[in-house]
């Protein structure tokens, strides 16, 4: 697959976002030098391809939630398999493929103690491959950040300059 183009100026909008989810259209442009349209289509943009989501996020447990981080061991099916199963399950939040002890690692919220027994016995533990599953309960949110200077850091990798910039591949 083909990388879209995201250039230093959508990172910037990325990077303003993520210090302030609800930085207006505005306040962006000023800060990367285009009209308040212009950084309106380019967000709509990265949202379209999925490059960026601008969500509230929640302290579960100073909600009242029940959450916990569970690593799993996949046998006798595709690790694509059982991570499609978690992902449909409604208090999962999270699923990401491992290189390592585990195959899959998922972050689950539920509303109360009863619940999580329920998803986690009856549930998961049913769904065809998984072979170890280890739990962690989540007590307290220590810290959930995600402002990391590494992003305004250069890109590693090689990466297509956005049509609008008038350079040609290869040039």
């Amino acid at each position: 697959m083909e990388l879209e183009a995201i250039d230093v100026i959508d990172r910037k909008i990325i990077d303003q976002l993520r210090l302030d989810g609800r930085r207006s259209f505005g306040q962006i442009a000023r800060y990367v030098g285009l009209t308040e349209g212009s950084v309106r289509q380019r967000y709509n943009r990265l949202l379209a391809l999925g490059v960026v989501q601008v969500v509230g996020m929640p302290n579960s447990p100073r909600m009242g939630y029940v959450e916990a981080h569970l690593s799993i061991r996949v046998r006798g099916a595709t690790v694509e398999s059982v991570a499609k199963a978690l992902a449909a399950l409604p208090q999962v939040k999270y699923v990401g493929a491992c290189i390592g002890s585990f195959d899959l690692s998922a972050d689950v919220r539920c509303a109360d103690q009863a619940e999580m027994n329920r998803l986690l016995t009856d549930t998961v533990r049913s769904i065809m491959g998984i072979d170890v599953l280890e739990t962690a309960a989540v007590l307290e949110v220590i810290k959930d950040e995600y402002v990391w200077s590494g992003f305004r850091e250069p890109v590693g990798r090689p990466t297509r300059p956005h049509p609008a910039s008038g350079i040609t591949r290869g040039a």
